[in-house]
């Protein structure tokens, strides 16, 4: 005799796996961000595929209802909005994102931005803003980046605690564009081993001036000495300054200029001492 399994004789609902399938399925795609696809596609299955193009944009299902921003301090938003060219009540597919993205860039502030679409009545701005190091005076006051470009005239009412960089006319800096903006680098530079150094604390800086060929000169302390470093090996010069400051104010002597930029002997410090006191 030969003995056969019994067969499985339950039902198997087939809507319902259909349905449980649509539901992973549906999860599945809002986390990778296409909701958007399947409303397409199903609207267009529905209506067919110029009929359902219509729904999308024209429907006040699709009408903006907000732009949302994201990483604006400086930036005014009403302003972002308005270089958009976008306005609430317009329809979400045919908001050219490209376009407000370029046109935006142009603001000031914005070193990046990007624009998205969050449905069904979203946009969702998202700016990187220039992070100002300093102010270069060109004439005019200007912030400057990390990198020492200058990237917005300093507005009235727009206060901060920057050091200021002068030396250089506006003239110098468009004809040597690409030159001045790595000094301005160099001075930042110098700038961040004074602060490591413990230097502002001992000797504020006052001014900070940039020569295309003397390199920098710092003017620090209540005197506001000229202290001329040339250009690079700034930790090295802010240590023998460190060690020349102290053994003045052990001296009772005060200097008038310190000089670290010696070219053919950069181990060499000379300082002319305030009131004729001659060198060291």
């Amino acid at each position: 005799m030969v003995l056969k399994g019994r067969k499985n004789r339950r039902r198997i609902d087939q809507a319902a796996v259909r349905a449980a399938a649509q539901n992973v399925a549906v999860r599945t795609l809002k986390g990778l961000g296409v909701v958007a696809l399947l409303v397409g596609i199903c609207v267009a299955t529905a209506f067919g595929a110029d009929r359902g193009k219509t729904y999308l944009y024209t429907s006040p299902t699709f009408a903006i209802e907000e732009l949302s921003f994201e990483g604006t301090r400086h930036a005014d938003e009403n302003e972002l909005t308005r270089l958009s060219g976008i306005a609430l009540g317009d329809n979400l597919f045919q908001a050219d994102l490209l376009a407000a993205e370029r046109a935006m860039s142009a603001h000031p502030w914005v070193r990046r931005v990007s624009v998205e679409r969050e449905y069904p009545r979203k946009l969702v701005v998202r700016v990187i803003e220039h992070e100002p190091a300093a102010l270069a005076d060109l004439g005019g006051l200007y912030y400057l980046d990390a990198a020492g470009h200058p990237f917005k005239k300093l507005a009235p009412g727009e206060e901060g605690d920057w050091p200021i960089l002068r030396g250089v006319t506006r003239e110098e800096y468009v004809a040597h564009e690409g030159e001045i903006e790595g000094l301005f680098q160099d001075a930042l530079g110098a700038l961040a081993a004074y602060g490591e150094a413990g230097l502002e604390k001992v000797a504020p800086l006052s001014e900070v001036r940039v020569d295309r060929v003397d390199g920098l000169t710092f003017f620090c302390g209540p005197d506001a000495v000229a202290v001329k470093l040339g250009q690079g090996e700034w930790r090295e010069k802010f240590t023998k300054l460190e060690q020349l400051l102290t053994e003045l104010s052990r001296k009772g002597a005060k200097a008038e200029v310190i000089r670290l930029d010696n070219r053919t002997r950069p181990g060499w410090v000379a300082v002319q001492l305030a009131q004729g006191g001659g060198q060291d």
